[in-house]
C-alpha cells in the first residue's frame, strides 16, 4: 500500500483577465500538453499510459473521438510561451521524493489554466498515482474547458433568450448572440445555432416533480421523447426528434459538479423518426431548491460525417451555465 501525499491547490484569481493579472491562456480546444523529462518517458509506458487514459473515446460520439488530444513537450523546451497552455500535465520523477505528490494549481501562469503535476520517486509509482487518479485529472480539464468557453460567450448574450429562461424557468444561463430563441413555451424552451455546416442548439423543459423515480434513466428517457414530440417537428410531414438507442445505450451518471446540487447525467444519440437525421446529445435533470419542478437540459449537436466532440463541449458548457434566480 502506498501512502500517498495529495496536494490541491487552487488560486483565487477569476476568469477575468484584468482582475487576476495573467495573461490569456492558449492552446486548442480539448488539448492537453503533456511536459515530460525526455523523450523516452513519452515512449515508454508512463507516456504510454497517460495517451491511454487521456486519448480514450469520448462517450455518446457516433464516430471515434478522444476525449483529448494530446501534445508533448520535454522539461528543457517548456518555454515560457508553452507555460500559457490552457491544460498542462507534469511528469516528474525524483529519486529523492519519499512519497508520490500531485500538485493542481489554477491559474499560474495563465487564465484561465489547471496545471497538475505529479511527482513520484520512480516509473512505477508515477503511474499507480497516476492511474488511481486519472478520472479527477480528466474532470478538472474538463472543467477548464467549461469555463473558458463560458467566459467566451458570457460577453455576447442574447437578451430575449435569456429573459424567456428566467420567466418560463426561474432559470439564469448564458444564451450567446447567434444562437436563437426557437420556441417559447411555460414547459419548453427551444434554442438553437444554425450554420451552413452544423446545428446546435438545446432544450429546457419542466414537469411537476413528484418522486425519485422520475430520476431514472427509463423516466427520463420517456420525459423526453414526450417532449421532443410535441414540439421538435422535423423537415418532413410526420417527422420529429427522438431519442436512439438502437446501438448505444447510455448510463446515467451523477454530475456532481454540476451548478445543481444534484443532477443525472445521459450521453447518447438522437435522430428524426421518418426521416435520416441523427447526433450526440448529452442532458442533465434537477429538481429546483423548493422541489416543486424536475428539469431537463437537453443539448445536441448536428454535423453529418464531421467531428463533433468540440461542438458537442461548446452546448455543455452552456449547460453548465444554469442557475436558480434569486
Amino acid at each position: 500500500m502506498i501512502f500517498m501525499a495529495v496536494l490541491f491547490v487552487f488560486s483565487a484569481c477569476t476568469m477575468n483577465t484584468g482582475k487576476s493579472g495573467k495573461v490569456r491562456s492558449i492552446g486548442k480546444t480539448s488539448e492537453i500538453l503533456v511536459v515530460v523529462e525526455n523523450e523516452q518517458q513519452w515512449e515508454n509506458s508512463l507516456g504510454k499510459t497517460i495517451r491511454e487514459y487521456f486519448g480514450k473515446d469520448q462517450q455518446g460520439l457516433p464516430q471515434p473521438e478522444s476525449l483529448f488530444d494530446l501534445a508533448h513537450v520535454t522539461k528543457t523546451s517548456f518555454s515560457d510561451l508553452l507555460k500559457k497552455h490552457r491544460n498542462i500535465f507534469i511528469v516528474e520523477i525524483d529519486k529523492n521524493s519519499m512519497e508520490p505528490k500531485i500538485e493542481t494549481v489554477r491559474n499560474h501562469w495563465a487564465d484561465p489554466q489547471v496545471v497538475i503535476r505529479i511527482t513520484a520517486p520512480n516509473k512505477n509509482i508515477f503511474l499507480q498515482t497516476f492511474e488511481k487518479n486519472a478520472g479527477i485529472f480528466i474532470e478538472k480539464y474538463n472543467q477548464t474547458e467549461r469555463e473558458r468557453i463560458a467566459t467566451l460567450f458570457k460577453s455576447t448574450p442574447n437578451k430575449e433568450a435569456v429573459k424567456a429562461i428566467k420567466h418560463n424557468f426561474g432559470l439564469q444561463m448564458i444564451v450567446p448572440r447567434d444562437f436563437r430563441l426557437v420556441k417559447s413555451e411555460l414547459d419548453f424552451i427551444w434554442i438553437r445555432k444554425e450554420t451552413v455546416d452544423y446545428s446546435q442548439g438545446y432544450f429546457i423543459f419542466k414537469e411537476a416533480y413528484k418522486d425519485t423515480a422520475q430520476f431514472s434513466k427509463a423516466s427520463i428517457s420517456a420525459r423526453t421523447n414526450r417532449m421532443l414530440q410535441q414540439y421538435v417537428s422535423g423537415p418532413t410531414e410526420g417527422s420529429y426528434m427522438t431519442l436512439d438507442e438502437t446501438y448505444y445505450k447510455p448510463d446515467p451518471l451523477i454530475a456532481t459538479d454540476f451548478s445543481t446540487e444534484y443532477a443525472v447525467e445521459l450521453r447518447g444519440f438522437w435522430d428524426v423518426e421518418n426521416d435520416f437525421m441523427g447526433g450526440p446529445y448529452v442532458s442533465y435533470t434537477f429538481t429546483d431548491p423548493e422541489n416543486e419542478w424536475i428539469f431537463t437540459l437537453f443539448g445536441y449537436v448536428y454535423h453529418p460525417s464531421k467531428e463533433k466532440r468540440n461542438l458537442l463541449r461548446q452546448v455543455e458548457a452552456l449547460l453548465y451555465s444554469v442557475e436558480f434566480t434569486k
